[in-house]
């Protein structure tokens, strides 16, 4: 293969050939302000205002759906307990104990269901 198909540029070595020639370092902070300032790199263009708002926005909602997250495992963390409710103790009888209590459970769908001696309505 002929060299002539490649065509290879040389990095330059000397600041002449260089975009931006590399300038002695200095603690004038008005002179680094004004190296900022000429080099386009260290510039670049603000955003537009409705990409600050969607990124407002987006961080908002996000928190929020954190936040609901969490608080849903904690709640079901916190499992009820299946019994509720057990009086082993009658109304009319209050000292002796019943021979078959009221045992009311919480069902998983919400209802609640009554077992043993069904309560009067005294």
């Amino acid at each position: 293969m002929p060299a002539d198909e490649y065509q290879y540029e040389r990095i330059p070595t000397t600041d002449e050939k260089r975009k931006f020639p590399r300038e002695e370092p200095t603690s004038d902070v008005r002179e680094l302000h004004r190296r900022l300032a000429q080099d386009p790199r260290f510039n670049p263009p603000t955003p537009s205002p409705w990409k600050r708002i969607a990124l407002i926005v987006f961080l908002i909602s996000l928190l929020y759906l954190g936040l609901k997250l969490r608080l849903n495992a904690i709640q079901k963390l916190e499992t009820e307990p299946s019994v509720v409710h057990a009086n082993r103790y009658s109304k009319d009888f209050k000292y002796r104990p019943a021979a078959s209590p009221i045992i009311t459970e919480r069902l998983k769908d919400g209802r609640t269901r009554l077992r043993g001696a069904v309560p009067t309505a005294h």
